[in-house]
């Protein structure tokens, strides 16, 4: 017998769109929780990347910056 976790197998809507980019491709990334989702965004702008966070009906909510760490030499 198999379970679902939602009833008549509706999936959950995300919440969130993450655009994440490095000037020459471009990813998305989908999230049903808005906490979860800033935390990916922040880890992406740290490693260097364009993040644009958009909502589920495509308006523009944030941006995060790229942050890349200096490596001394």
């Amino acid at each position: 017998m198999t379970t679902r976790s939602h009833s008549q197998g509706h999936s959950e809507s995300p919440l969130v769109l993450l655009r994440v980019s490095d000037g020459t491709f471009h990813m998305h990334r989908s999230f049903s929780d808005f906490e979860r989702a800033i935390h990916s965004a922040e880890a992406y702008a740290g490693a260097g990347f364009n993040v644009a966070m958009i909502s589920a009906t495509g308006r523009f909510l944030m941006g995060f910056d790229p942050r890349r760490q200096r490596v001394a030499v």
